[in-house]
């Protein structure tokens, strides 16, 4: 298989968070911290788990409409949901159909296809889009954030070393073991986007009739 693409990161808008609100969110934020290095790479941290996050709060809310649409019950897969919708419209032959990592709902005849389920089509393929760039961006993700746990005592050295006062030592110190703390947080909440996105293709492969 091809490998998977998303959204280029020059494309993707960097959107401020403040420290609480974005913990509330799920998402993560960073402090200024006095090295131009540090600052930028916590700022790229921040933009690409973040922009994962929202893919995941992206899939998640197709998922659950679907669920809904054809009253699944909350924790069902792609498999009871499929069922459903080929057993409610059952004038035209429904399917899901799986090429690389795109998967998307079939419908023939193409003619007469009732609004509902053309709003499921589209659902399914915005589905699978989110699913898709969670997955595209989990090893980055892992890989930035190592790097600063790895580099945590170097990290505390050289931002003491910029700091002009001890006053500006303390409170620079301090917003690095945020920040610090705040990837910590994506080690342990990315893996578990990863997992379900990755579920969710590997059934669809499987729905399809492809091999995951």
């Amino acid at each position: 298989r091809a490998p998977l693409v998303t959204q280029p990161e020059s494309a993707r808008q960097p959107r401020p968070h403040t420290h609480g609100s974005a913990e509330k969110c799920g998402m993560i934020s960073a402090r200024h911290v006095g090295v131009t290095e540090f600052d930028q790479r916590f700022a790229d941290l921040v933009e690409t788990f973040n922009g994962q996050y929202e893919h995941y709060e992206v899939m998640e809310e197709k998922r659950k409409t679907l669920m809904y649409r054809y009253r699944c019950s909350t924790d069902a897969g792609l498999s009871e949901c499929l069922q459903k919708i080929k057993d409610e419209h059952d004038k035209h032959h429904v399917r899901l159909e799986m090429k690389g990592y795109d998967f998307t709902l079939v419908v023939t005849p193409e003619d007469g296809v009732p609004d509902k389920l053309k709003r499921t089509k589209e659902n399914i393929s915005e589905l699978c889009q989110a699913a898709k760039s969670v997955v595209a961006v989990s090893t980055k993700l892992q890989e930035m954030i190592n790097w600063f746990l790895k580099a945590e005592e170097s990290l505390t050295r050289q931002v003491n070393e910029a700091a002009a006062t001890h006053q500006d030592r303390k409170r620079l110190g301090g917003n690095l073991k945020e920040n610090l703390k705040e990837a910590r947080r994506a080690k342990e909440l990315s893996p578990r986007y990863r997992e379900e996105a990755g579920k969710l293709l590997n059934e669809a492969a499987l729905l399809s009739g492809v091999t995951p």
